[in-house]
């Protein structure tokens, strides 16, 4: 009974929650580095939102109009994908960090022509390896980050992990083949465990950043609650993932208007 009251309760909180698109936005001709950073932080996460949504395309879901989104917002990645990089490279001097430059731009190329073609679980899974490099690769712009970057850096993992999962599950749910499927649950779980409460005790938070983070903390339960038992709902598995996204993009905005 209490099981069937969780499940029933975890589906209300899934259907009444505010869930986020993928919101694209140029890059100002004004933008200081903190700033570039900060927009970079978020591209990260966004081929993650990138890849679910082409998932929920693969699964015909017509949740928020997949099909459409995903076509509307490739050319928009990929615009300011371009002029982040480009605005990087005119900062960033040492040939180590210029190559990652040049990898990370190799391997969004290969991902935006996987993404434009019609989904397959083979390209799906391709997508979640190659954006997971991607992610590490646009990190290391990093180097430019000053000491009060320090937050907004960790909210960038935290905002990803519940795609992670997400993502994980979809491509579970969609039939492909995942050897490591609970190796990188497990891994992701505890990676935003141990980040939240990086969070928790960061001594620059403001009462309203702390109330986001419980917020935070305690929706992400839902995710190891379905891990556990194996619920597997497209929809429900997205719209939570948004809903956690929303909590720690509020805080990464809170952490951003600090930015000197």
């Amino acid at each position: 009974m209490q099981f069937i009251t969780k499940i029933v309760w975890i589906l209300l909180l899934g259907i009444v929650l505010p869930v986020s698109g993928i919101e694209i936005k140029p890059l100002a001709k004004d933008v200081t580095v903190s700033q570039a950073l900060y927009i970079n932080c978020l591209q990260r996460t966004q081929t993650q939102q990138l890849l679910k949504t082409y998932l929920m395309v693969g699964l015909h879901s017509t949740y928020r109009h997949p099909k459409q989104a995903l076509k509307e917002a490739i050319p928009r990645y990929d615009a300011r994908f371009k002029d982040i990089e480009s605005f990087f490279r005119a900062r960033i001097k040492d040939t180590e960090h210029i190559a990652y430059l040049d990898q990370s731009a190799v391997l969004w190329r290969e991902s935006k022509v996987l993404l434009e073609a019609p989904p397959s679980k083979e390209n799906g899974l391709k997508l979640y390896h190659n954006f997971k490099r991607l992610v590490k690769l646009l990190g290391k712009a990093k180097v430019l980050a000053k000491k009060s970057f320090k937050a907004v850096g960790m909210t960038g993992g935290l905002c990803r992990d519940p795609l992670y999962i997400s993502n994980l599950y979809l491509l579970k749910l969609w039939g492909t083949n995942i050897p490591e499927y609970d190796q990188y649950m497990q891994k992701t779980i505890a990676h935003f465990s141990k980040n939240i409460k990086k969070l928790k005790a960061y001594e620059g938070s403001t009462d309203e950043i702390n109330m986001h983070i419980a917020n935070a903390e305690d929706a992400f339960q839902f995710f190891t609650f379905m891990y556990e038992h194996k619920v597997t709902i497209p929809t429900l598995i997205s719209k939570k993932a948004d809903s956690i996204f929303l909590e720690i993009r509020t805080i990464k905005s809170l952490y951003g208007k600090m930015l000197k």
